[in-house]
């Protein structure tokens, strides 16, 4: 497994910054701990195959959306309206964090993702509560740990760079036990309840203006 732009942790160059969502240089010293600790998972299994790196405009074009699709439904995305989602995440600064695992040998598909999205509080000081969503690797992919290398990094990362005091996530219930080794666990007396709405569609929303 290689960090984008050079597999000996170098600092991407200015030219691919305003690509993606985040400044991927702030990955460096995650990445290289969890190598670290891990060794022998980045060497044997990922070198020179995969690519992890923060979600780009042009994985649009890499299979990003029909990634998301085998784990909900997405509706119709044209290129345009990635692209305006994608500004929108990226001005929320220091909010959106989504990793991407990009395929270096089949059309650099990509291959998985997760999200990590920080919430600011009045509470706590000021505080940041972290949420992961969205994670996803491909159905050819798993088995590999790559879910696990996700969760791995952006649980650090939600602690050592963005100073979160809790993080949470929401999943099936045969999952949680995969999670839980990661140290997320139930907390007592705490419940997640959800209302879902219909969301009317682009043409739907403007009829209706």
């Amino acid at each position: 497994m290689a960090l984008q732009n050079g597999y000996d942790f170098k600092k991407s160059d200015d030219d691919h910054q305003d690509e993606y969502l985040f400044n991927i240089n702030l990955l460096e010293s995650i990445f290289k701990e969890y190598s670290l600790k891990d060794p022998k998972l980045n060497k044997n299994i990922y070198d020179e195959k995969y690519l992890i790196r923060p979600l780009a405009i042009s994985d649009y074009n890499h299979s990003y959306i029909e990634l998301l699709r085998q784990l909900t439904e997405c509706g119709t995305i044209t290129y345009n309206d990635f692209k305006q989602r994608f500004n929108e995440l990226k001005q929320c600064l220091n909010t959106y964090y989504t990793l991407v695992i990009q395929d270096i040998n089949i059309d650099k598909q990509i291959v998985g993702t997760a999200t990590l999205v920080c919430e600011k509080k009045f509470i706590r000081q000021l505080g940041v509560r972290g949420r992961i969503e969205d994670v996803v690797i491909h159905d050819r992919c798993r088995g590999q740990q790559l879910g696990k290398l996700l969760i791995d990094l952006l649980t650090q990362f939600a602690r050592k760079k963005c100073d979160c005091y809790k993080i949470s996530l929401e999943c099936k219930d045969h999952l949680v036990s995969f999670y839980q080794k990661f140290g997320y666990n139930y907390e007592d007396k705490q419940n997640f309840l959800c209302q879902r709405f219909k969301i009317l569609s682009t043409n739907q929303q403007e009829k209706n203006e």
